[in-house]
């Protein structure tokens, strides 16, 4: 009874969800792109090419059936049919290069996927901070506002006892509605944050996007912007091997029937021929598709070279990001740390009299704006690391 009693309440409790990730919302992002949306139709089109190359014949038979006889002129019975089929015929060696070019567009297809999947999730990454930041903005603008509408209250009331004048109580009040306003301002740009992140993903924001810097130096050509144009020089190289060795258009076995007779009455008699046509190599044909090929492959090699150079200078960049993000937060900590300590002092000698409101309120704007800056440093911190990561080539 103990344990039905155990089992029936496992099964009424409401189901437990794992809250989102930054991975998650990654591979939400790119489950709607275009270029997620169709992958299963880019298979199937690479499976059709390799099917295509190993079919029996390079392109599809033909059929032609004709007829000759005399009935405009002479009419004698003369009548001849003759139907022919012809068959187009692999060059020496073509299936074998036509299957590495497929092959080599498969692999480039794939590995232009995984780069535009790491550009989507450099995007998720940029949202979700810039959605952190916001939020952050948020929160210090409604301790700010809090504080100040509690400072006018007691100007307030300091004023109604006659210890201050009502001029204090004009600045203090208008300190608060100047912090209303941006917490306002600040709510909005939260507001616009969040939806940006959610047309992305489709998701909120998560509660925890922060990630730990790449263990383990990864190989650069590795990099999947580095891995697609690799796999994009090893196409134009199967390419141009192709148009080099292709030189001809593909022969043709043609297989002939005619039946044929000179007058009425006569027997038609049968006949079979073979022929065997054989394109001859041109310059004209050639040289163009050489050349094309030829350049496409010099393009390839100067993208990759240009592009590991820029990926390369991305990652010392911001691995110097994050070393100086560091070194910035700890010195806003620091100014943080005076700025709070001398709010306090200020705040006392206010309470006791012996400062004006003026004082007073310049070192509550000095210590908001440097928690804000402390708070802003520690999460661009943060977001330094998922742009080492990014720039690394490592996904969330």
């Amino acid at each position: 009874m103990r344990r039905m009693c155990v089992l029936i309440l496992l099964l009424l409790a409401p189901p437990a969800y794992a809250e989102d990730t930054l991975r998650d919302a990654v591979e939400r992002a790119w489950a709607r792109q275009p270029a997620a949306l169709a992958q299963p139709a880019r298979s199937e089109e690479f499976t059709a090419k390799r099917d295509a190359a190993q079919a029996l014949f390079p392109e599809p038979p033909s059929l032609s059936a004709g007829n000759r006889n005399d009935r405009l002129n002479r009419n004698d019975g003369q009548s001849e049919w003759e139907t022919e089929i012809s068959l187009p015929l692999w060059l020496p060696g073509q299936q074998g290069r036509l299957n590495a070019v497929v092959s080599a567009e498969e692999d480039q297809y794939r590995a232009a996927a995984a780069a535009g999947k790491w550009k989507i999730a450099g995007d998720v990454r940029e949202n979700y901070w810039q959605a952190r930041v916001a939020q952050n903005e948020i929160e210090l603008a409604q301790r700010k506002a809090q504080d100040a509408a509690a400072l006018a209250d007691d100007v307030a009331r300091r004023v109604k006892a006659g210890d201050l004048a009502r001029v204090d109580l004009n600045q203090a009040q208008g300190a608060e509605r100047l912090a209303r306003a941006a917490l306002t301002e600040a709510e909005m740009k939260a507001f616009r944050a969040q939806q940006a992140f959610e047309v992305l993903t489709g998701l909120t924001t998560p509660a925890n996007g922060v990630e730990e810097p790449a263990t383990e130096m990864p190989a650069l050509d590795g990099h999947p912007q580095l891995t697609h144009l690799q796999r994009a020089v090893a196409t134009a190289q199967a390419k141009l091997r192709q148009v080099s060795q292709d030189s001809r258009n593909n022969p043709e076995l043609e297989l002939a029937m005619r039946r044929e007779r000179a007058m009425f009455d006569e027997p038609y008699a049968n006949s079979l021929s073979f022929r065997f046509r054989l394109p001859f190599a041109t310059d004209a044909r050639n040289k163009p598709r050489i050349a094309a090929a030829n350049a496409e492959m010099i393009e390839a090699l100067a993208a990759y070279d240009v592009e590991r150079k820029k990926v390369s200078a991305e990652i010392d960049a911001a691995r110097r990001e994050l070393e100086q993000s560091r070194t910035v937060v700890q010195l806003t900590e620091a100014r943080f740390a005076l700025a709070a300590d001398t709010q306090r002092l200020l705040a006392k000698a206010f309470a006791l009299g012996e400062l004006d409101l003026v004082a007073r309120l310049r070192a509550e704007n000095e210590r908001f704006d440097a928690e804000l800056i402390f708070a802003r440093t520690k999460l661009e911190a943060a977001r330094a690391i998922s742009r080492l990561n990014q720039a690394l080539g490592v996904l969330p």
